[in-house]
């Protein structure tokens, strides 16, 4: 068969995938092994006949009403066989709906151990899925039955079921093109499972885990949450910035929900907050002042949490979203940030939200994954939506340690000098080597002193970043800062597109023993949140103007680099 590239497909072990996504999964629920088809009315149908015979003339065994399933056993190309009580019924396909559920019933595993995904390589242009060689049976099978199940929402997003011509050992994946067709699926991280029929006994013949870029279809699907059994205000329902209350807020939650964490965005964030829970019987459990406040934040909440009251502090305070979640959420979808690391193996000095990516290509993806201790400070602060875009990114590409803001205003210049007189006022150099010395980062990777295109604010960020290693490292700059938390000598910097000493970075190397997911793959994830964005800009390929694979070593206080292909070179980080 001829092999066919597809888009954005990983295949490996959760373990492996934890480690590209940046994200422990020992944590969550495990996915599901096996699934069963249900069949319900087609929509606008009020019911479905169930025949004893695959014909209408036939005895009708029953009337299948909206809202209620039958499981499948079998198709034969224009019925849909289904189970009545032990009894095979017939439904025509016009008049039925498919879906899917995990299986309350154990299904045989026969997984044929040579069925794998062709190749295994991110590319995010193609359509469909396609399987290398055949997929064999240990039995002749009748039918066979895809489904993919989506890690983020908890469900089967799609279901697919076949009817072979007649019984075979051996499966042409050809025929399973229509399922695997992506343009149809939602982005992010699924597991694919192929089944197969004898006579109705299941076998599973294929499983893997899957990553489908979310530049094919859109993005990816909402976490499923129990926020829906919760009484809490409607404004905070959607996810809209613009529909806000302000003030406190009461989240009722009922026992049944088994609530385990609560979310909120904040459109305006408050100086602290407070969050109280209180059991059924109204009695206190907790109650934890929150006074490092993200735009995205989250509580943990107790088994017994009944009702979760939220009293922030500050003038212009604004909660947009709430979401409450069962112990089982996806943990690499639900944003939980964290306060940043003390200590910073490696800080990217970047001047808007976008361009750690954008520019400094896959370096927050790469050593993320690889356990580095990792963290991006932006100079300016753009919109909200841009923020909102930025942490969608930085949670993509593997950070879960808060990004670092000096909230400088942004505004466009070509010139540097128009830029540093429009930050004067904040003492921006200050702020900046107040960072360095808190965070005490190993190595800076940061902009072209160039601003790429030419932006003044990336020159002054550029600028500010090289003459505050210096700054930091001396005792008598900003002695405040320096008796809080010392002074910090910054042991290498790297600058993009800088000519000397170049080093040029691998994005396109695996992330993991696969060979699947890349930096490179990752940051293009990462980027396809910046939605607002997408017009003006893109992740250069390597070679392009403002090439993001090519930095040059500016500064060292640990010796030249030998290897130039790691940042971390002469670093002892792990």
């Amino acid at each position: 068969m001829k092999s066919m590239r597809w888009i954005a497909v990983m295949i490996l072990f959760l373990a492996a995938m934890s480690l590209a996504l940046g994200t422990a999964l020992a944590d969550e629920m495990p996915t599901p092994r096996a699934y069963d088809t249900l069949l319900s009315p087609a929509k606008g149908e009020r019911s479905a006949q169930v025949y004893s015979q695959p014909k209408t003339s036939s005895e009708k065994l029953l009337t299948l009403e909206q809202g209620e399933t039958l499981t499948v056993v079998g198709d034969n190309g224009k019925y849909y066989l289904v189970d009545v009580d032990g009894t095979t019924g017939y439904v025509l396909h016009e008049k039925a709906k498919l879906s899917a559920a995990p299986s309350e019933r154990e299904i045989a595993e026969a997984i044929d151990p040579d069925a794998a995904l062709a190749d295994p390589i991110p590319f995010r242009k193609e359509t469909h899925l396609e399987f290398a060689g055949k997929i064999h049976a240990d039995r002749k099978l009748d039918t066979v039955y895809v489904y993919l199940w989506d890690e983020c929402a908890y469900e089967v997003e799609s279901s697919f079921i076949l009817a072979l011509d007649k019984p075979t050992d051996t499966i042409d994946p050809a025929k399973l093109k229509k399922a695997l067709n992506m343009t149809k699926w939602t982005g992010g991280r699924k597991t694919l499972t192929v089944q197969g029929s004898a006579d109705g006994e299941r076998v599973v013949l294929f499983r893997s885990p899957v990553y489908i870029s979310s530049a094919i279809s859109g993005e990816v699907s909402e976490p499923v949450s129990v926020t829906a059994m919760c009484n809490l205000p409607d404004n905070l329902r959607d996810t809209k910035l613009s529909t806000v209350v302000r003030g406190g807020v009461t989240v009722d939650i009922p026992p049944a929900a088994q609530a385990a964490l609560l979310t909120m965005e904040w459109n305006a964030r408050p100086d602290s907050f407070t969050a109280e829970l209180y059991n059924a019987a109204g009695q206190l459990i907790s109650s934890e002042n929150h006074t490092t406040v993200f735009y995205n934040d989250w509580v943990a909440l107790t088994p017994d949490t009944c009702r979760v009251v939220i009293a922030p502090v500050g003038q212009e305070v604004a909660l947009a979203t709430v979401r409450v979640y069962a112990d089982n959420y996806p943990r690499h979808a639900v944003q939980t940030w964290q306060d940043s690391p003390e200590k910073l193996d490696m800080l990217l000095v970047a001047t808007h939200q976008d361009d750690e990516l954008l520019f400094l290509g896959g370096t927050l993806a790469d050593y993320a994954a690889r356990g580095a201790k990792v963290n991006v400070l932006y100079s300016a602060e753009c919109d909200r939506m841009r923020m909102r875009e930025a942490l969608d990114g930085l949670w993509t590409a593997g950070l879960r340690g808060y990004p670092i803001v000096l909230g400088l205003p942004d505004e466009f210049t070509m010139g540097i000098e128009q830029a540093e007189a429009r930050w004067a006022k904040y003492d921006p150099q200050k702020l900046l080597v107040r960072a360095f010395r808190q965070y005490k980062p190993e190595v800076i990777v940061t902009q072209d002193f160039n601003g790429e295109y030419g932006h003044g604010q990336h020159k002054a960020t550029v600028k500010m970043t090289a003459e505050g290693i210096a700054l930091a490292a001396d005792p008598n700059y900003d002695p405040e800062s320096a008796r809080m938390y010392g002074a910090w000598q910054v042991k290498k910097l790297y600058v993009h597109c800088y000519k000397e000493n170049e080093v040029v970075m691998d994005w396109n190397r695996p992330l993991d023993d696969t060979g699947v997911i890349t930096p490179l793959f990752l940051t293009k994830e990462a980027y396809d949140k910046h939605r607002t964005q997408q017009a003006s800009f893109s992740i250069q390929k390597s070679d392009k103007e403002y090439d993001n694979s090519r930095f040059g070593l500016y500064f060292t206080a640990v010796g030249p680099d030998e290897v130039k292909n790691d940042f971390l070179e002469h670093i002892d980080w792990q």
